[in-house]
């Protein structure tokens, strides 16, 4: 396990700082003193920009220290923020591109996180670090919005048979397209998860509830605020919340949406299983930004004690070193397993990424090369391709 780096304290618990949804005149003066402190800076820039809060950083130190920095961090700090709100910008006017596109051609599209959710959340696009722009579009649209990408110049991730594609748009939820210089990924969305990991925000749902919001000026889809909050505890769950941008957004729309329908949020969660994971997100904002949450709620959370412990533990590593690939996903899968109440849920969880279909990105088409009248062997050969992975490992114990 790695080692938690205990000499850059004081560096950690000013960025903590700067994630704060609100300041008092105490968090105030933590800030200045931690930021009147002998920082080891290039540390803090480099874990800042990892964690996506460059960007809110540099507000932070603009608005309560001014010139706190050293002349040269300063420097490398606004170039980095000055690129990010550039590249933000342009990925943004592509997104209203094809956002128009799309619309041409009647097909409905909603964009979400990226230059979206920097605008919802913040009120800038340049207030995220962000590299792809994600769309979400509805099932029985999405091989033509794909087509249609590809038709402007957009090159799709990979090509499939018509057999495959059905066992792709059956068991996954996302078509990913780049442009050739590589600037620009696209992905389009028709679910907010593959089926292994039983994403309990339904598309169908967040469709039904849309509302109209604004991207830059222009009219957009947006989510109804209960299911963006919900969405955003998920996504930090399925990834262990291994970004602190990821808390410092959740909490901050939180605080800028005061008439938030608490009652709804919990009741969408607890019909779909996945209260523990709005638990652990609240528990979450609380600790590390700072966000008032009403008393019942509070209660509700902390009485959950593994919503607690999950909490404390995304707490604990928030600046661990990261570990390897694989044993980063098994660590995700863990934790996103035990934000589901419900053991039905977490056994479909494992069935489907132990038994599913596999898609090309999972190496098993590659490996395993079967006639797609035969494709339920996969089923059989995809523990094959585990055990090669994972097996000398597990029995070197």
């Amino acid at each position: 396990m790695p080692v938690k780096d205990t000499s850059k304290i004081c560096e950690q618990e000013l960025l903590l700082c700067s994630a704060a949804a609100s300041f008092d005149e105490a968090a105030c003066a933590q800030f200045r003193r931690l930021a009147q402190r002998d920082l080891d800076w290039k540390y803090v820039l480099e874990t800042a920009e990892l964690h996506g809060l460059l960007p809110l950083f540099r507000s932070r130190i603009e608005q309560f220290f001014p010139g706190a920095l050293p002349t040269e961090i300063s420097g490398q700090l606004n170039r980095a923020c000055l690129a990010n709100a550039a590249r933000n910008l342009a990925l943004t006017g592509e997104l209203l591109r094809i956002l128009a596109l799309l619309e041409a051609e009647e097909i409905e599209a909603v964009p979400f996180k990226g230059p979206a959710l920097a605008e919802q959340v913040f009120g800038s696009v340049a207030m995220r670090q962000f590299c792809d722009l994600d769309i979400l579009v509805k099932p029985e649209s999405v091989v033509r919005a794909r087509d249609l990408l590809a038709s402007r110049g957009y090159v799709p991730e990979f090509t499939l048979s018509p057999a495959r594609e059905a066992a792709y748009l059956r068991s996954e939820h996302a078509f990913q397209l780049r442009k050739p210089d590589g600037h620009v990924v696209v992905e389009l969305h028709w679910a907010f998860g593959s089926k292994d990991q039983a994403f309990p925000l339904r598309a169908a749902d967040v469709w039904r509830r849309l509302r109209r919001g604004k991207l830059q000026g222009a009219s957009v889809g947006v989510f109804a605020p209960e299911d963006l909050v919900f969405y955003l505890c998920m996504h930090g769950a399925k990834h262990r919340w291994e970004r602190l941008e990821w808390v410092c957004s959740l909490a901050e729309f939180i605080r800028r949406t005061p008439d938030l329908d608490w009652h709804a949020l919990l009741e969408m969660a607890s019909d779909a299983g996945a209260l523990r994971g709005v638990y652990v997100a609240l528990l979450l904002a609380n600790d590390v930004c700072a966000l008032p949450l009403p008393a019942s709620l509070a209660k509700l959370a902390v009485a959950d004690s593994t919503a607690r412990e999950l909490a404390a533990k995304v707490r604990t590593c928030l600046f661990e070193p990261e570990p390897v690939h694989r044993t980063r996903e098994f660590q995700r899968h863990t934790f996103y397993l035990r934000t589901r109440e419900r053991l039905l849920d977490r056994a479909r969880i494992v069935w489907f990424s132990c038994a599913r279909i596999p898609h090309p990105l999972a190496q098993d088409w590659e490996l395993f090369r079967v006639p797609p009248r035969m494709m339920f062997l996969y089923y059989v050969l995809r523990p094959l391709r585990i055990f090669r992975d994972y097996g000398r490992r597990i029995l070197q114990g």
